[in-house]
């Protein structure tokens, strides 16, 4: 018995970390199209590209591990079926349910792992991802200017620049800064890009400027010109996921107009571990009702499970949104739901 569950450990195994990998593969290339659409001025190298790809999989995993849990115990029992080598353990004595041990115990480990995630790792995550966002874009600022374009990639600045010979020198550079009320126009034969914690700075030579004061339009001269830049990045606002538990608690005690989205947020951090649990005691059900169509009939019956629940998990948010039921009930109702079944279909088997 002891190689039986070894075998299937393995195979267990296997599976899951395939349509994990399938899983967040999908996932991640919707984050990416949304990433491009952010660089798209300045662009990004592959080093920092996987490293926000890394910080984002805690994020990922919270939805996609128990979704993967489900699918690669349905592939393995699927064919374990197939083969007809759960009627082989039947025959030798052991009970159906008990073939589905070593699933019970990696659904454990994957709901403390989830646990873990959907509590501290995800939200300490996507913080960081911001955070390396926003510094991504201030150090690539410079790499938007482009000769012979009009770059308006600085707030309240517009630059044209007629020559660049490399990186971070510049050749007759026209700047249009309307960031006060008086607008100011300055003329340089020459530059440099130079870099100042978050802000660049233009050394600009030779050149002339101009601004208006009082309806009057007043001309200087300058050997060297000092231009400090900020890159065009909005403040990207604290997401509600980003938040850990006591933010949350603290969220839900002072605000009361994002109460409900607060506690919704919590409490959904509560059922999404505890969906590792239901896939595990719900397989055996399922695992009969696929028979032997095998590997097809795992994917496709695993994603129907998962449709369903992040059916009931829209339709719980808006009834609490709504002011139907509570919160608590609205975030919890697609667990609830899906316990219920898992406990009366796991109970009536029998062998």
């Amino acid at each position: 018995m002891t190689i039986i569950f070894k075998a299937l450990t393995k195979e267990l195994l296997q599976n899951i970390f395939l349509s994990l990998a399938f899983l967040n593969s999908l996932l991640i290339i919707e984050k990416l199209l949304k990433l491009s659409k952010v660089f798209a001025s300045v662009g990004i190298d592959l080093i920092n590209l996987f490293k926000i790809v890394i910080l984002l999989q805690p994020q990922l995993l919270i939805f996609t591990l128990p979704m993967a849990l489900l699918m690669g115990i349905l592939l393995t029992y699927g064919r374990v079926q197939t083969d007809n080598e759960m009627t082989i353990f039947m025959v030798s004595g052991m009970p159906y349910k008990k073939a589905f041990k070593p699933a019970i115990y990696i659904g454990l480990i994957s709901f403390s792992f989830t646990v873990l995630m959907s509590f501290y790792l995800a939200p300490s995550a996507v913080n960081l991802v911001r955070e390396k966002i926003l510094t991504i874009l201030a150090e690539r600022a410079p790499l938007g200017i482009e000769e012979g374009i009009f770059n308006q990639g600085f707030k309240g600045i517009t630059i044209f620049v007629k020559e660049k010979p490399d990186s971070l020198s510049l050749k007759e550079v026209i700047i249009f800064d309307e960031r006060k009320e008086e607008a100011k126009i300055v003329i340089a034969k020459a530059g440099r890009i130079t870099k100042e914690k978050e802000n660049i700075n233009l050394s600009l030579l030779d050149g002339k400027a101009y601004f208006n004061k009082d309806l009057t339009l007043n001309e200087i001269n300058f050997k060297e010109y000092i231009f400090k830049l900020s890159p065009n990045i909005e403040p990207i606002a604290k997401k509600i996921s980003e938040f850990s538990i006591f933010e949350l608690i603290s969220k839900i005690q002072s605000d009361e107009k994002r109460k409900i989205d607060y506690k919704l947020e919590l409490y959904k951090r509560f059922s999404l571990p505890l969906l590792c649990i239901v896939s595990v005691f719900l397989s055996p059900f399922l695992c009969r009702l696929i028979g032997r169509s095998g590997r097809i009939g795992g994917i496709t019956v695993g994603l129907l499970v998962f449709t369903i629940y992040y059916i009931l998990m829209i339709y719980g948010s808006n009834l609490a949104k709504a002011g139907r039921v509570s919160a608590e009930v609205g975030a919890l109702l697609p667990i609830m739901i899906m316990g219920l079944f898992t406990f009366i279909s796991y109970n009536k088997i029998k062998a």
